[in-house]
């Protein structure tokens, strides 16, 4: 009873309490997908029973100043370094497989993900068994662990151990069923293979495997890994000696790797925690503009009690028993808000999780740290929300708020300008850097990468089948009348690339430096419309083009070279011609200049199936043909393709990420700033009344009235944008600093923000006065 008398005090006034009960909402729920996505990041490869002991080792190359930390290593350092180093207790290594085809009982299944690991694998990582035992499933070479979830795709709900499974033209048989791999995992799989299931695992002789350490608890971990790293770079300096760079090591805590690894081309695509931080930043906004409309409108609605202060003064009651009650009717609000946050909260967890990039678990809900946090963040809000109101209203003066009204708005004027202030701040700030930022990135997706990329389709998952009957393929596409061109590469341009080392015939052995390798096939460069600086393209006529390279201007440059066709490198220990330099095209993000680059033909193997279809035509028609030609030369598959220009938006998916949590952060301020401004006008009109009609009788007119009642909110409008445009520019010029390529920081960019707001403030306040003041100043006086 005691709980629906306080809310019923409140109630007055509904559309305050309405607005009052959304905008917290809003910013609580905000504040809770901040926890879930911090408790998230943080809890990566935590549940491993050893995580605390288990330490991945880096490569680091260092050339031209340049500094490369790569999570891949030498086979050596599996093979060799445990035997060198005592407090070792055990090690695996851990091979990229790509993305695979299995067959079973003549049906297919594609697109799974595979990884190659050592037969020690399940005794540093110890995954949960769902059929057989995992600590002998990679001892056979022919075997093979299969996901639960994969498992179930390929045999429902039948055994899967013992059965044989086809990949390619080779049989293996499903050893295990392991548990699904939990999505905090630093790496991810369908399928387990052992490492010596790698046929040519023996040609690996370069950075390839990633390696991971179990220490000995009896041993120390600082010492332990400082010996480790003293030994890989001891393999890493005789490894590469004729490379005239730097090597070093490093080891870092697996309970690090998701967040602060500086290493690239993971297992998975790392987190960051600056993210986290722009996360907690956004959420934090949000909340305070929730928090500072929230006491704002409170305050304003106590004033309104003013006579009810001062009676029950007289009457007896003191501060203490005041200050309760209203923090107790705040408390009630917040109570409520609170709920249909969480409501709104677990209803938008899978699109936050979307626009993250994240798959969070429903049971991370129901976590002990989760469940404690939620009363943390609710005792705070009801603390931050009640402690003011109550303490403002409950110190009025009897004698004061009986005599007249007329004071209170006086007293509360600045603090209820400087909220209003920080509240139209924010909202700046956030629309200025997303515009900002929104800039940048439509400068970068419009880029150039260098060569044509309109109509590139890229054709995965070939199979053996497939690929050795490219040529076939490849005159049949070429009979589409949508498809304008066909090639075939072992990379995939714009995705990863080798590493290589090269050098000038006539320079010495230790002058090898790194380069890049795309290993391509004849007709890929005329597909890609690259443009040609000198020289001339493979050509499938010529078959000493087979041991031939081109290189890109960067890698002229590197070579010190100012015409290179002609000129013979080294190469795998053998020389080769150059026969054409092609003008520099990015192959990765524009975040860092363009790296040298070579291209060869020598190899034959193939990967994908590059396409470019005709100008203007129709994606899906065209489509649907090269699917049936595929599926001509084999019926059972499914193809799987990816435009290169999505390949290179994919470069700045995460400043992408980081506009879209600016523009939610943005909306979500707007329309709370919207909300208050409205009440604020209300109650500012509802005070103002007589005034009004006195303004009316003594001639004012209707449009001096409205910049009158509007000139405080422009006033303060321009002062918070004098404010929120350095601390924008500073923002935005240290972020535009991590690209090589960007766009510049025009004036409109500063000022859009500015002008949103102003239009929002004129239509809520021009569209809610107008009335009034159109109104008969009789009908304003007449109470008097």
């Amino acid at each position: 009873m005691k709980i629906l008398k306080l809310l019923r005090s409140q109630a007055r006034n509904k559309m305050i309490l309405a607005t009052n009960i959304i905008g917290l909402s809003v910013g609580l729920a905000a504040t809770i997908l901040l926890v879930i996505f911090i408790l998230h990041e943080s809890s990566y490869d935590r549940y491993f029973k050893n995580a605390d002991r288990i330490v991945r080792l880096n490569s680091i190359w260092t050339e031209d100043g340049n500094k490369s930390v790569e999570p891949i290593n030498l086979r050596t350092a599996y093979t060799d370094i445990p035997r060198t180093v005592p407090g070792i207790e055990n090690a695996v290594q851990i091979y990229r497989g790509g993305q695979v085809e299995l067959s079973y009982n003549q049906s297919r299944f594609n697109g799974n993900r595979l990884l190659y690991a050592d037969s020690t694998f399940f005794t540093i990582f110890d995954f949960k068994p769902v059929e057989g035992n995992l600590m002998h499933s990679l001892d056979d070479p022919n075997s093979i662990v299969l996901t639960k979830k994969t498992a179930r795709k390929i045999f429902g709900n039948e055994p899967a151990t013992g059965k044989p499974l086809m990949m390619g033209d080779r049989t293996f048989f499903v050893s295990a069923v392991m548990e699904d791999v939990p999505a905090n995992t630093h790496f991810t799989f369908d399928i387990l293979m052992p490492m010596k299931a790698v046929s040519y695992l023996n040609d690996l002789s370069g950075l390839e495997f990633f390696t991971y350490y179990l220490i000995n608890p009896n041993a120390d971990q600082k010492a332990t890994s400082l010996m480790i790293c003293q030994e890989n770079t001891k393999m890493l300096k005789d490894g590469f000696e004729s490379f005239n760079a730097d090597f070093s090591s490093e080891t870092e805590p697996l309970k690090s790797l998701h967040l602060h690894t500086d290493a690239s081309m993971d297992l998975t695509r790392s987190g960051s925690v600056q993210t986290i931080i722009l996360v907690g930043i956004i959420a934090f906004m949000v909340l305070f503009m929730a928090l500072t409309n929230f006491v704002n409108l409170f305050v304003i609605e106590g004033e309104n009690r003013a006579k009810e202060i001062g009676v029950r003064k007289v009457n007896g009651a003191d501060r203490g028993k005041l200050f309760r009650q209203f923090f107790s009717e705040a408390a009630i609000i917040v109570t409520i808000a609170f709920f249909i946050a969480f409501v709104l909260a677990v209803f938008f967890l899978p699109e936050f999780g979307k626009l993250m990039q994240r798959q969070f678990p429903v049971n991370l809900l129901k976590k002990p740290i989760f469940i404690l946090s939620l009363p943390l963040v609710f005792l705070l809000t009801v603390f931050l929300s009640g402690s003011y109101p109550g303490f403002y209203l409950s110190r009025m003066q009897p004698v004061s708020v009986l005599k007249s009204r007329t004071s209170k708005a006086g007293r509360k004027k600045y603090v209820m300008n400087i909220a209003g202030g920080l509240q139209l701040f924010i909202t700046l700030v956030l629309f200025t850097v997303l515009f900002g930022i929104n800039k940048e990135i439509n400068y970068l997706k419009n880029l150039s990468p260098g060569f044509n990329p309109g109509g590139l389709v890229n054709i995965f998952n070939l199979n053996d089948k497939m690929k050795s009957q490219y040529p076939s393929i490849k005159d049949k596409l070429m009979s589409i009348p949508e498809v304008a061109g066909v090639a075939a590469s072992s990379h995939t341009i714009g995705g990863g690339t080798s590493g290589q080392g090269i050098r000038l015939l006539e320079s010495p052995k230790e002058q090898m430096v790194g380069i890049n390798e795309y290993r391509i096939h004849a007709g890929l460069c005329k597909l890609l419309q690259v443009k040609l600086k000198e020289g001339r393209f493979f050509d499938p006529e010529r078959p000493a083009d087979k041991n031939g390279v081109i290189l890109n201007e960067a890698a002229m440059k590197k070579l010190g070279l100012t015409t290179a066709v002609g000129r013979k490198v080294v190469m795998f220990d053998q020389p080769m011609d150059v026969i054409g330099v092609v003008k520099d095209f990015r192959y990765e993000s524009a975040a860092k200049a363009v790296q040298p680059l070579v291209l060869t033909d020598y190899s034959n193997a193939i990967r994908t199936i590059m396409v470019r279809l005709t100008p203007n035509v129709n994606r899906a028609v065209a489509m649907n043909k090269i699917g049936m030609v595929l599926k001509s030369f084999d019926p059972g598959y499914v193809m799987n393709t990816r435009l290169t220009s999505d390949i290179y938006r994919q470069y700045y998916a995460d400043d992408d990420r980081i506009g879209q949590l600016t523009a939610m952060g943005a909306i979500l301020s707007l329309i709370i700033l919207m909300m208050g401004i409205f009440q604020l006008v209300s109650q500012n009109l509802a005070k103002r009344t007589k005034e009004i009609g006195i303004r009316k009788v003594l001639g004012g007119s209707t449009p001096g009235i409205l910049v009158l009642l509007y000139s405080n909110s422009v006033i303060w409008t321009l002062v918070a944008s004098m404010a929120a445009i350095p601390v924008s520019y500073f923002y935005l010029h240290g972020w535009l600093q991590n690209f090589m390529a960007k766009t510049s920081l025009n004036l409109w960019v500063f000022i859009s923000g500015l002008v949103i707001v102003l239009a929002v403030e004129i239509l809520i306040t021009i569209g809610h006065t107008w009335r009034e003041t159109r109104k008969n100043p009789v009908d304003a006086l007449r109470y008097e």
